[in-house]
């Protein structure tokens, strides 16, 4: 739970709207995904974070949202590697769509940005 309240950056995201919005961009609320996932880049650099339209390596396999709610891979197979799943999907807790299948970009468009679960470790070498 701990990590999870690291990663709640739906205010922040919401905050951004307003002034993207008056500023006359076209879509704020992707855009202010994007920036959101500038602003955890800085915040963990451990840790690899994707906005909508960046790719997400295959090696990622379980990620964390703007509400830093877990999604994770389905699996390594062609056809199961570009879609996601949230495994703690609660009807009373997320809104219904997020029990179904995701593909990777619809993901980080809809409750983008992405960052990795688990820490990277430095390589030493």
């Amino acid at each position: 739970m701990a990590e999870r309240k690291q990663f709640r950056d739906s205010r922040l995201w919401a905050m951004m709207i307003d002034p993207l919005h008056a500023a006359g961009v076209a879509d704020p609320h992707l855009l202010a995904r994007q920036l959101v996932a500038v602003v955890r880049r800085e915040q963990h650099p451990n840790r690899r974070t994707y906005g909508p339209g960046d790719t997400v390596p295959y090696d990622v396999t379980a990620a964390l949202d703007l509400d830093g709610d877990r999604w994770e891979r389905l699996g390594a197979e062609p056809n199961e590697r570009d879609m996601w799943r949230m495994p703690s999907f609660d009807p009373d807790e997320h809104e219904s769509s997020c029990g179904g299948c995701w593909l990777t970009p619809h993901l980080l468009e809809r409750y983008g940005p992405l960052t990795e679960a688990s820490v990277r470790r430095p390589d030493h070498g």
